[in-house]
């Protein structure tokens, strides 16, 4: 059996200090700034509020690491000591000296953080104004309605915000809840910077009020489940109008969109200068690409439209976008593409041929014949690194076919491919059921072996399916 590590005597010391609270509140003032780690983990560990929230308001580093709140790792207790010693973090000339605290961050992992170090140089996370319970007549915080007693610089608060409904009802609660409600009453004290804003199924009208209170410039992601009941159009105006305003945003991410989505809201984005990432999840965008995408200013890299209902013309648009020839990563899989072969698709794929590295065609209603003549343009995609096929109809023959082409492709180096018509029953003319599983490891290992034949065992071969 295998023994707990035992404690270091450094640990040991620490605990023995906080078995005395008091006796520990005191030795704060003489502490060496390199014990304040170990005392601290201690501290949080044996849940000493009252200790907690002292070092805080004495914390000799610019930084202070505690870990996601998303991992719930420190108890309301803890958070509300944290946020208590944050009221307002003392000048050299008040009380503990040496606070040199400036940024609480909930980002990383608690117990491999670089204590001596701050980010400060490093994209900012999360930010949202954070405002502190008001106070009681004799307590100074900066709070209080007179203004602060003395001139503080604000602590920023660094996180990401998980906000989510039920059947759509929406309460915010929990630590979310508690450190905005703390940020809004905190008159400046507290910033509250959010890298990523993550939503599900949240009304918009309370979304809309969340994001008013967030430094909408700090945030980099949005991921958002679309929640349609209770939903008015200005609301839906004010939020987009917002998300414009995440100037640094990269990342958008919307899934479930409505039949009834009014893609003109789109054109609010027009001011996002960083957008690189847009994800379209189920919805119903037939015929509507064009007025989700021109808005856009700056070419995209990444676009996944997965499960929208595509038609010909919007892959006709597409490929004569501004972002067809920046795209390093299009994911197109369950649209029925069936009729974009030949013409759109193909023209698709010969614009993106020059920046292309992960294609993803799963799920389209593609036959043989079709993906065979997307081979020629595929073929011209000389940065090809990753490939996704699976889930379309197509024989053994065709599938190896098709590898003797793509092994040309010098920079390829992930194949996943379809379950040969010969493996399974077809239910009709794309379901089947009955999978040969032993007929499937045969066609697997002759095509690994096709592939060592052409100096190609780099490239990783997988199906849609196990082969066991």
């Amino acid at each position: 059996m295998s023994r707990p590590c035992p404690l270091s005597l450094l640990d040991l010391a620490a605990q023995s200090l906080l078995s005395d609270e008091d006796s520990a509140l005191r030795a704060l003032r003489e502490l060496p700034a390199g014990l304040f780690p170990t005392l601290s983990a201690a501290a949080f560990d044996g849940g000493h509020v009252k200790t907690v929230t002292a070092m805080v308001q004495a914390w000799p580093f610019p930084c202070l690491h505690l870990g996601s709140l998303r991992d719930q790792s420190i108890t309301q207790d803890l958070l509300e000591a944290v946020l208590d010693g944050l009221q307002c973090i003392p000048p050299a000339t008040v009380g503990l000296s040496r606070s040199k605290l400036k940024v609480l961050d909930f980002t990383h992992d608690f117990v491999h953080s670089n204590w001596e170090e701050c980010s400060e140089t490093s994209p900012a996370p999360f930010v949202i104004t954070h405002m502190l319970e008001e106070p009681e007549p004799d307590q100074l915080t900066c709070s209080s309605r007179e203004g602060p007693p003395w001139d503080c610089e604000p602590v920023e608060i660094h996180t990401d915000l998980f906000l989510g409904g039920l059947f759509g009802f929406f309460h915010l609660s929990g630590f979310p809840s508690y450190i905005l409600q703390r940020v809004e009453k905190s008159r400046g004290c507290l910033r509250l910077r959010c890298r990523a804003l993550v939503v599900n199924r949240v009304p918009f009208c309370s979304l809309v009020e969340i994001l008013a209170v967030l430094e909408l410039e700090a945030i980099r992601e949005v991921r958002l489940h679309y929640h349609s009941r209770c939903c008015f159009l200005s609301d839906l105006i004010q939020f987009f109008t917002q998300v414009g305003r995440m100037h640094n945003l990269g990342n958008l991410i919307m899934s479930d969109i409505p039949w009834d989505f009014p893609t003109n809201c789109f054109s609010l984005l027009s001011p996002l200068g960083h957008l690189q990432k847009l994800h379209l999840i189920f919805g119903c965008l037939s015929g509507q690409l064009h007025k989700m995408l021109s808005g856009l200013q700056k070419p995209l890299e990444t676009l996944v439209i997965n499960g929208c209902r595509l038609t010909k013309s919007d892959i006709s648009y597409l490929s004569q976008s501004i972002h067809a020839t920046s795209l390093k990563e299009l994911v197109l899989c369950s649209n029925n593409l069936s009729q974009t072969v030949p013409g759109p698709l193909e023209v698709l794929l010969g614009e993106v041929s020059g920046t292309l590295q992960h294609l993803n065609l799963r799920s389209c209603r593609l036959k043989e014949a079709q993906l065979t003549a997307l081979l020629p343009a595929l073929c011209c995609c000389s940065h090809l690194h990753s490939l996704v096929f699976y889930d379309n109809v197509i024989s053994t023959s065709g599938i190896t076919h098709m590898l003797q082409h793509l092994a040309r492709l010098k920079e390829l180096r992930r194949v996943q491919y379809p379950v040969p018509a010969e493996c399974v029953v077809y239910l009709d003319e794309y379901r089947w059921e009955k999978l040969d599983r032993v007929e499937l490891g045969r066609v697997h290992s002759r095509l690994q072996e096709m592939l060592q034949t052409l100096q190609r065992a780099d490239v990783a071969l997988t199906t849609s399916t196990s082969l066991t």
